[in-house]
């Protein structure tokens, strides 16, 4: 009899004891970085304020963190602008996630913070923003990955721009380096004639006095940061409580916020995450100049990062 009540009293536990709910907090993975360690501070606090214990997610790209939202399968996301227009392209996903807060620079006055800087080799054919539309059939491209902002999308808007519209036809060749590093080292050895990193990686590679020279041809207008992203599936009040601890993770959970920069080299001059307004994607896309332009570029990855 004891050994059966013993047995009863086991399964009432079981039955009776709720199971704590997942909060699934996912990034992407840049280079060796899964990014895990920057953004579990933040996944730990955000779980601690809904009542759920977080899963931590870090996918290869860009394009596979899309997929898997577009799959429900993330409830809070940490992407990039591109992943982001990524998802707002997609007429077939219904808008699963919606932008909760974006990093904030001091004042949104930083000149220097994001920017897509085209690079050449020292003494290569392209010396100056003029010839980056010269003889395009006779030269190659090398950008960092699909998934970019910096080095993939602005790039494309930027040569769209000088009706350079479909690269892989126009330029000799097209390829991706991997990273931006590793896109300013292939560029200084000559094994393109014309690159694009971001302007950190850039000011980075020339700081390091024993990299060969690059040379700057062009430097693109600041590029918007990438947002936070929540589940719509999650109820309105824990959605609040999610923006309520980034809203404030500044100045009460400094070191959360340091670890999550640390994560991002374009956020090293954010100083808090906001909440994003209404209309944040309109403007957003205002901010890329031609939309039209902008979707038709975006759209030609979906799917394919």
């Amino acid at each position: 009899m004891v050994r059966i009540n013993y047995l009863l009293l086991i399964g009432y536990c079981l039955v009776a004891t709720p199971l704590v709910a997942q909060l699934r907090v996912a990034t992407y993975r840049y280079a060796e970085n899964s990014r895990v360690d920057n953004i579990r501070p933040i996944a730990d606090l955000l779980a601690a304020a809904t009542g759920q214990v977080a899963t931590v997610v870090s996918y290869p790209s860009v394009g596979e963190l899309v997929d898997a939202i577009q799959q429900g399968n993330v409830d809070v996301a940490f992407i990039n602008t591109f992943g982001y227009l990524l998802l707002a392209a997609d007429s077939l996903a219904q808008p699963s996630m919606v932008p909760l807060v974006v990093w904030q620079t001091l004042d949104d006055a930083t000149d220097d913070n994001y920017r897509c800087i085209f690079i050449a080799p020292e003494g290569g054919v392209v010396t100056n923003s003029d010839d980056v539309a010269l003889n395009t059939a006779e030269r190659s491209l090398l950008l960092v990955s699909e998934g970019s902002t910096s080095g993939n999308l602005v790039p494309r808007i930027a040569l769209s721009a000088l009706g350079i519209t479909h690269p892989e036809q126009q330029f000799k060749s097209i390829a991706y380096a991997g990273t931006h590093q590793q896109t300013a080292e292939k560029i200084a050895l000559g094994e393109a004639d014309l690159g694009a990193i971001g302007s950190i990686a850039y000011e980075d590679f020339i700081r390091e006095s024993t990299n060969r020279p690059i040379r700057l041809v062009w430097r693109s207008p600041e590029i918007p940061l990438g947002p936070v992203l929540v589940s719509n599936r999650l109820p309105y009040v824990e959605r609040e409580q999610i923006a309520d601890v980034l809203i404030r993770l500044h100045s009460n959970h400094p070191e959360a916020f340091e670890a999550a920069k640390n994560g991002w080299s374009e956020a090293q001059h954010a100083k808090s995450y906001r909440r994003v307004k209404s209309d944040y994607l309109y403007r957003l896309i205002q901010q890329f100049g031609d939309a039209t332009e902008l979707n038709r570029i975006v759209r030609t990855f979906l799917n394919k990062n």
